[in-house]
Order: structure tokens, then sequence, then C-alpha cells
């Protein structure tokens, strides 16, 4: 009866580690960066050519998910219904990662949209854009 009473503690304790080592092990992969790298969705509305009304920008969203300015920077992209992501790429300095760019937008017509840009914590700035 004791030797029953103590594998059962033992088989209790092991449970409880291989739980404890099964839950630190999905709590570790599933906080990983979600922002390495511009994935997901490609609106296909936003695919075009888009020229800022505020600011001397034009801006080119290609539905393979890269895009290009007015001075052929380059960049990768994914949009949601309402988030666009951008990352801009150095093809000269493959070791510079640029931050991940998320900002709001909305379609005000089917030829104009306005996007939010953060220009400082929780400070948002607005520029239209219209499709050339």
């Amino acid at each position: 009866m004791e030797i029953n009473l103590k594998i059962k503690i033992k088989m209790k304790k092991t449970i409880k580690t291989l739980l404890v080592l099964l839950l630190s092990v999905i709590t570790f992969s599933s906080c990983s960066k979600d922002d390495d790298s511009v994935t997901g969705s490609i609106n296909p509305e936003l695919v075009g050519t888009w020229e800022s009304t505020t600011h001397e920008t034009v801006i080119t969203f290609k539905s393979d998910g890269t895009g290009f300015d007015e001075l052929n920077d380059t960049f990768n992209w994914g949009a949601t219904s309402s988030i666009i992501t951008i990352q801009w790429v150095y093809p000269d300095s493959p070791d510079v990662i640029d931050e991940i760019e998320k900002s709001p937008y909305e379609f005000l017509d089917e030829n104009r949209i306005s996007v939010k840009f953060e220009v400082e914590e929780n400070v948002y700035e607005t520029h239209i854009y219209i499709r050339l």
C-alpha cells in the first residue's frame, strides 16, 4: 500500500513537471516577435500608383507584395481591410532592417485613400493619396 502511494506521488510530480515544461514551450514559442517580416494578404484594391495630396510623395504597390516610391526606394507590404504594413528594404545594405510601419487606412472613394502615419507615440498625421 505504501509503495503504491509513493508511486502515485512520484507520477503526480512527473506529470506536473511535464505540464510545466509543455506550458513553457507553448508560452515561449507563441511570444516570438510578430514583426519579423511583412507577411499576410495583399489588398488588391491598393495595387497601383498613388500620389500624396499633402506631400510630394508617389508610391507604387505591386501585386507581389513589393513596392517602390518616387526615389525608387523599395519596400515589402501587406494589408488587411484597415491596416497597411510596410517595411523598407535596403538592397545595398542587407544588414539594415527598417522597422515595420503599420498604418490605419480607409478608402474615401475608389481613387482616394486616407492613411494615418504615427509621427510620435500616439500622435498621427493623416495623408490623402489619389490613384494615378
